[in-house]
């Protein structure tokens, strides 16, 4: 479904204190979240999701969870939506007859933003979780007590966290333009590439929208490349490779799977920036939220302090373990530009051959860019395809994973299923190995197929 656009403020009218809300969905990593939040705040919450090992999770919150489909019980005030929620979904009709408000998740996270006098949001096409865990990782060190929301696992456990009410960091997602309904003081634009092409036509309609959601903000945060976008006004860059950057990393180093820079910020040596996890795209991340700490008054030094132990969230290059003397990965990525930084990361961890087990995530990405994965996928010496994660899709738009093994040639092989992939791949891992599985769907169940494990790293 579309979003409803109306913003924190128009919400805030829709919305009576304690009011019963039902959260369509409510198991999503962001929905929970918010689903959370919500009563944490006094209002009535409850909601329905199509697994029912959700409810389980919710134990002990005073939220209830219905199986989807259930009927909306009476005295619901609104019905919370995400943008993945089909328009013919029952409950969708259902609220329409009965009058009750459809309000998008983003204008609920917008609702909830508003009074925070603070408000930092992350877009980008990629990085948005990490650098959202990268800064409240900053804020917690700055004792600045965020109420953060996450579309990841941050520091400490959990995708979100309620602080003092001073500071609100969110991720701003660019799907149906979620993010024009917040109403950030710091937007931060990562980078942009044209995703979610079943909503965007092309690369000129995204940028339109970015424009926008930058427009918003009193204070910019973005890579040079995207200047051109963010307009007059205080604007802040950020780089490791472009020394008219802001902030400028320089004397760039890896070694063991850390990364090593000197900070420059405005031509002055700033400190120096150690970070526990590898490659390039993160230390892009890193210095992104080093910026944006700075931009809300904390010290670059004690921001790149914070990161020199920073959790990064699941499934970004997280090291599962060794099997069959492998190092095996689990990693997010499922875009090409994704696939190709976390490959160019982990190759230099690689003492031998580099596999990957991908998953592509929805036809109509997979359609979109099948040259894409193919030549960024090449970059590997073995590459096992699962079938595609559909999603939210019906419709294979005439692509699957065997199509996407042809493109890539003769590195690549059509499997089936996840016990074929675990199989075929620890029983050819050898010390050395790098083998990392790969996606944003639920190709990491690929790791439960795994049986000979001689301990972890």
């Amino acid at each position: 479904m579309r979003n409803t656009l109306r913003g924190g403020e128009a919400t805030a009218r829709l919305l009576a204190p304690g009011a019963s809300l039902w959260f369509l969905g409510i198991g999503g990593v962001g929905t929970s979240s918010l689903a959370r939040i919500a009563r944490l705040r006094g209002f009535s919450v409850a909601g329905e999701d199509r697994r029912t090992s959700v409810a389980a999770s919710f134990s002990g919150t005073g939220i209830s969870v219905f199986p989807e489909g259930t009927p909306l019980p009476a005295g619901v005030f609104a019905v919370i939506y995400t943008a993945a929620a089909p328009p013919d979904h029952p409950t969708v009709g259902e609220a329409a007859r009965r009058g009750i408000p459809l309000i998008s998740r983003s204008d609920f996270l917008a609702y909830l933003m508003r009074e925070s006098p603070i408000r930092v949001t992350v877009a980008g096409s990629h990085g948005k979780t990490t650098v959202t865990a990268m800064l409240d990782a900053i804020f917690l060190r700055a004792s600045l007590s965020p109420t953060t929301v996450s579309g990841g696992t941050l520091s400490g456990g959990g995708t979100f966290r309620v602080g003092g009410g001073g500071v609100f960091l969110s991720e701003a997602c660019e799907y149906t333009d979620s993010f024009l309904s917040l109403s950030p003081t710091h937007a931060v634009l990562l980078n942009l590439e044209l995703d979610h092409t079943d909503y965007f036509p092309d690369f000129a309609a995204l940028s339109r929208s970015a424009m926008r959601y930058l427009s918003g903000a009193g204070v910019r945060i973005v890579s040079p490349s995207l200047l051109p976008l963010a307009g007059a006004g205080d604007v802040l860059t950020f780089s490791s490779r472009d020394r008219r950057a802001d902030l400028f990393a320089e004397g760039v180093g890896e070694s063991e799977g850390k990364t090593e820079a000197e900070l420059v910020f405005r031509g002055t040596t700033a400190g120096k920036l150690i970070l526990p996890v590898p490659g390039r795209h993160n230390l892009e991340n890193a210095l992104a939220a080093i910026l944006a700490a700075e931009s809300v008054g904390v010290p670059i030094p004690l921001a790149a302090s914070a990161l020199s132990d920073v959790s990064l969230p699941d499934r970004r290059l997280t090291l599962r373990g060794r099997w069959g003397g492998a190092l095996w990965y689990d990693d997010y990525a499922h875009h090409p530009s994704e696939i190709a930084s976390s490959l160019s990361a982990l190759r230099p961890l690689c003492r031998g051959s580099l596999s990957v087990a991908f998953q592509s995530h929805t036809y109509s990405r997979t359609r979109a860019e099948l040259n894409g994965f193919a030549s960024v996928l090449r970059a590997a010496d073995r590459v096992l395809v699962l079938p595609i994660f559909p999603a939210r899709e019906t419709d294979n738009l005439g692509v699957s994973n065997e199509s996407l093994a042809r493109a890539i040639g003769c590195k690549a092989t059509a499997i089936p299923d996840f016990g074929r992939a675990a199989s075929e791949l620890e029983k050819a891992a050898r010390p050395g190995d790098v083998i990392v599985v790969m996606g944003a769907g639920d190709v990491n169940e690929l790791f439960n197929y795994l049986g000979s494990s001689d301990g972890n790293a």
